[in-house]
This record gives C-alpha cells, sequence and structure tokens, in this order.
C-alpha cells in the first residue's frame, strides 16, 4: 500500500495547512492517546522566517481539539534565553490558553541518555528530552529550510535537534561533520519520529539557512503521517533528492518509510507544478561528503 502525503497550496496560510490536514483525516489517529506534543521550530526567536509561524500552529491546535480533550504540550529550546520570550515575540501566549496547551522549555526537565557517536565514530552520550520521548502522539511542524550542516531541515530533523539539551551543550556535540551528524540523526530520530508531519511551505527559506538564508513565498503546504516520507516528498519538490540527504537515505534503507515517489499517493496538488530548485547552503559540496563505509558498517546498509 502507498504512503499518503498531501500537499495543497494557495494565498492563505492557514488554509493551506488545514487543507492539507484535511486530505489525511482519516489517518490521525488518536484514539487512546493522553499526551500530545506539538515541536515547533524556533532556531531563532526574532526571525519570522526561520520559525514556525502562529497561524499555522492555530488551524492545528483547532483541529485537534475538535478530536481530542487532554494533554497537549508544545514545546522548543532556544540558545538565546528561556523558550517564553520566543513565543511571546511570535505571537502564540493567547492562543496557547485559549487551546489550553502546555508550554516546554526543553532546556529543562527530564532526560533520557542516548548513545550517539563522535567524529571518530567513537561512543558519545548526550542528554535527550524525555518529555518528548514519552509523549505518545507526537507532532511536527516547521518551515521548509536549507541547512548548514545536512543539506534541508524539515520535519525529522526539527524534532531530533529538539531533543538534545543546552544545557549540557549536547546540541553544539552533535555538529561534527555530515558523516557523523547523519547518523546521529538517525539513531535519534528512530528513538520517536513523529506520528504527524506538518510542513508550512507558505513561506521557505534557501541559501544560508536555517537562520540567515533568504526567504521566499512557495505558497504550499505539505502533511502525512509518515515522516520519512512527509520530508522525502519535500525534499524532492526542494530540488534535493532524498537519496543525497543522509539521515533521510537511512531512515528509508531501514524501512522507516520511503524516498521513492511512485511508492506515496499523492493527494492533492500535482507536485510537478511546485517545484522548486531551492538554493542550496554555500557550504552544500562539503555536505554531499555525508557517505561513509563506517555508517554502512555500523547500520548494515
Amino acid at each position: 500500500m502507498k504512503t499518503k502525503v498531501a500537499l495543497t497550496t494557495g494565498n492563505n496560510r492557514s488554509e493551506n495547512i488545514r487543507n492539507a490536514i484535511n486530505l489525511i483525516e482519516k489517518d490521525i489517529d488518536l484514539s487512546g492517546r493522553s499526551n500530545v506534543f506539538i515541536k515547533v521550530n524556533f532556531v531563532d526567536t526574532e526571525i519570522q522566517a526561520a520559525a514556525t509561524h502562529a497561524e499555522s500552529v492555530r488551524v492545528l491546535l483547532e483541529i485537534l481539539r475538535k478530536r481530542y480533550n487532554g494533554k497537549i504540550t508544545i514545546g522548543e529550546s532556544c540558545i538565546q534565553g528561556p523558550v517564553i520570550q520566543a513565543f511571546q515575540h511570535f505571537g502564540y501566549l493567547d492562543m496557547l490558553k485559549e487551546y489550553k496547551v502546555d508550554i516546554l522549555d526543553m532546556k529543562e526537565g527530564e532526560w533520557e541518555i542516548l548513545h550517539l557517536y563522535n567524529s571518530e565514530f567513537k561512543r558519545m552520550d548526550i542528554h535527550y528530552s524525555k518529555q518528548m520521548l514519552e509523549s505518545d502522539y507526537l507532532i511536527s511542524i516547521c518551515p521548509p529550510k536549507t541547512h548548514d550542516q545536512v543539506i534541508v531541515t524539515l520535519s525529522i530533523k526539527n524534532v531530533v535537534m529538539g531533543g538534545p539539551s543546552h544545557k549540557y551543550d549536547d546540541k553544539i556535540k552533535i555538529h561534527q561533520g555530515p558523516q557523523v551528524m547523519n547518523l546521529d540523526l538517525y539513531l535519534m530520530a528512530i528513538e520517536h519520529l513523529p506520528e504527524l508531519s506538518i510542513i508550512d511551505g507558505y513561506v521557505g527559506m534557501e541559501g544560508d539557512g536555517p537562520v540567515l538564508g533568504d526567504p521566499f513565498e512557495w505558497k504550499i503546504a505539505v502533511a502525512g503521517c509518515n515522516a520519512v516520507t512527509v520530508d522525502s516528498f519535500t525534499s524532492s519538490l526542494m530540488g534535493f533528492a532524498p537519496q543525497g540527504v543522509g539521515y533521510l537515505y537511512y531512515l528509508a534503507q531501514k524501512g522507516y518509510g520511503t524516498g521513492d515517489l511512485s511508492k506515496m499517493q499523492i493527494l492533492g496538488e500535482k507536485p510537478e507544478s511546485h517545484l522548486r530548485q531551492f538554493n542550496p547552503h554555500p557550504q552544500y559540496e562539503r555536505q554531499k561528503k555525508w557517505p561513509d563505509e563506517r555508517v554502512n558498517k555500523i547500520l548494515g546498509v
């Protein structure tokens, strides 16, 4: 059976998100859930184009609350200061109160220890958000952006790089070159992949992403219940073959989703009408050198 992914477009950000979610509504299973976690993207606390837009989250919360009355937590961590400052700057606070949503500053809280690798492929332990790992329905909602280390950042990377602790400098420790970083992203991702991935591509970012790149209006939204498929599909729309993005390649090879568009059931718009060759990061040539036999041996691919 083909994996569903929805693509919508239009001149209204909120309606794009709503329409994309509605196309895959039957796949969103909230039965028996009691701990929904939404991971937004505030890699910067000032630049809106680098951050998840409040309008997108409002639509998501409206849809969720029609079907689910339990706990919802929205989390992120910011290197610049307390995450509450970002929620305030981007206009979230009244909305979160309206929909009875808790805020988690992911600099704080309880931690699980994950075993990753450093640049010498030796064991490296990090502190990873226990609250996010233990949620029983994980949602990632973020903009599509080029990245300074791993080519693209989409729903999976949004989640996994929210988990490592700023307090212990674990986010910094993970940036040790494209070979090992793509492996570590894979290892973190398989601890808890999003059950629902939403890409708000009303505005995308190309070039020097994920913060200082060039924003442009793309006016699309993508949604689906398989994060690997959603991110692979979106990467293709951005002009980057998912097989060329290390962590997406590993996840597909290990059976967590597909990067093959012929195995996807694409709902809504025709993808060929919305292809956009994103200008890659200036370090793109270095980023493409992620393949490494040591990783292949570790993962058995």
